[in-house]
């Protein structure tokens, strides 16, 4: 049996049953063990993290370590209301749960009793802030928006000078519908026939 001395767990660390094989052949076991030494605490059936020691008591891991955990790689991107409706196009949207794109997994999850919508799409590394627009768009009805209010917002947006407009057009036609790429791209003709 593995001493608890022998044992380093990384604060705020998340980790599968299996990351504790290192230290047992019986990784389950010692899991439960662990969490009743309240060395970790469980997050998920599997899922396990190391609590953060602050002046306030434990802290829970952040959703990105989170979500890097139970993903096992973190392939993902975060979206949805808090990005949206910082985007300044006319959203107030809110979800009781994040909405996270990645490549593994779809479905609805709560870890650490935190919500999440995972969705299995196609989306690139690093997006910039005009993707997000993109996003925005093709998902308006889920924001509660109706599209004409999405074009006026948008207008008013590139009117101002802001977002890459060469990038949003390229992105609409490379991550967009047919119907977000028109109405996108409409967008930046009538901007640009102005100026």
């Amino acid at each position: 049996m593995t001493s608890a001395a022998q044992i380093r767990l990384e604060p705020g660390r998340v980790y599968r049953t299996r990351d504790l094989r290192a230290w047992t052949t019986n990784p389950s076991r010692l899991a439960q063990r662990l969490v009743h030494e309240d060395k970790l605490r469980q997050a998920a059936r599997g899922l396990y993290y190391a609590p953060q020691p602050t002046r306030f008591g434990p802290a829970p891991p952040s959703d990105n370590a989170l979500l890097t955990g139970f993903l096992g790689n973190d392939r993902f991107v975060k979206t949805g209301p808090a990005c949206w409706n910082a985007l300044g196009l006319g959203t107030t949207a809110m979800f009781a749960a994040t909405l996270v794109y990645n490549t593994q997994r779809t479905g609805e999850f709560t870890l650490d009793g935190r919500k999440f919508m995972l969705r299995r799409v196609v989306f690139p590394d690093r997006p910039p802030p005009e993707w997000f627009i993109v996003d925005l768009f093709r998902h308006h009805d889920m924001a509660a928006i109706e599209l004409c209010d999405l074009e006026t917002g948008l207008l008013a947006q590139l009117r101002l000078g802001r977002w890459n407009r060469e990038l949003l057009r390229k992105l609409a036609a490379d991550c967009g519908s047919k119907a977000t790429g028109t109405v996108i791209g409409r967008c930046i003709s009538t901007v640009a026939g102005a100026t």
